[in-house]
C-alpha cells in the first residue's frame, strides 16, 4: 500500500502545482486570448472605462477643474445622468455676477436653460462651455434636459465672477 501512495502523492504534487503555476500567471483563454493576471490590489475591481458612467462622470467634472472647490469663488457645483437632468435653484447674492460651466460627456446634446431665458443646446462632447449671469437674481433656476436620444453624464458649477 505505501508503494500506491507515494507515485499518487506525487501526481498530485504535481497536478496541484500545474494548476497553481497556472491560475498565478496570465497565459491563454480555451478560445485562444490572452489572460490577465489578477494581483491582489486588483482583485475584485474594475478600472472604470471611458464609456462607463463613472469614467464619463469623472471626464465632465474634470472639465470644470478651473476653479477648486477651496477658492472663494466657488459657489457649488453637481454631477448627473443626462437622462435625469439637472434642476436646480441656487441661491446667490441679488445683483452680483456668476458664471455658470456646464460640461457634458457621452452621446447627443442637452438643452440648457438658465433664468427662464430661451433654452441653449450644449454638445455631450466633454468641451466646457460658460454662462455668465450678470446682476443675478436671489435664486437662479437651472435646467439642464437630454434632447432626444442623449446619453452620458453632465456636470456643472457656479463661480463667483469678481468685481
Amino acid at each position: 500500500m505505501t508503494a500506491l501512495r507515494k507515485p499518487l502523492t506525487a501526481a498530485a504534487i504535481l497536478s496541484l502545482a500545474t494548476l497553481l503555476t497556472a491560475g498565478c500567471t496570465g497565459g491563454t483563454t480555451a478560445s485562444g486570448t490572452p489572460s490577465t493576471p489578477h494581483t491582489k490590489s486588483s482583485a475584485g475591481r474594475k478600472a472604470p472605462s471611458e464609456g462607463s458612467e463613472e469614467g464619463q462622470g469623472r471626464r465632465a467634472k474634470a472639465a470644470l477643474e478651473g476653479v477648486s472647490v477651496d477658492d472663494p469663488e466657488f459657489l457649488e457645483s453637481g454631477l448627473e445622468r443626462v437622462q435625469d437632468g439637472v434642476h436646480n435653484r441656487s441661491s446667490l447674492t441679488k445683483g452680483e455676477t456668476y458664471r455658470l460651466s456646464i460640461a457634458c460627456v457621452g452621446t447627443g446634446t442637452v438643452n440648457v436653460v438658465i433664468a427662464d431665458k430661451a433654452p441653449e443646446s450644449v454638445p455631450c462632447d466633454g468641451i466646457p462651455t460658460g454662462r455668465r449671469v450678470e446682476n443675478a437674481p436671489e435664486r437662479l433656476r437651472i435646467d439642464i434636459d437630454a434632447a432626444t436620444g442623449a446619453t452620458g453624464m453632465v456636470a456643472w458649477q457656479i463661480d463667483s465672477v469678481p468685481s
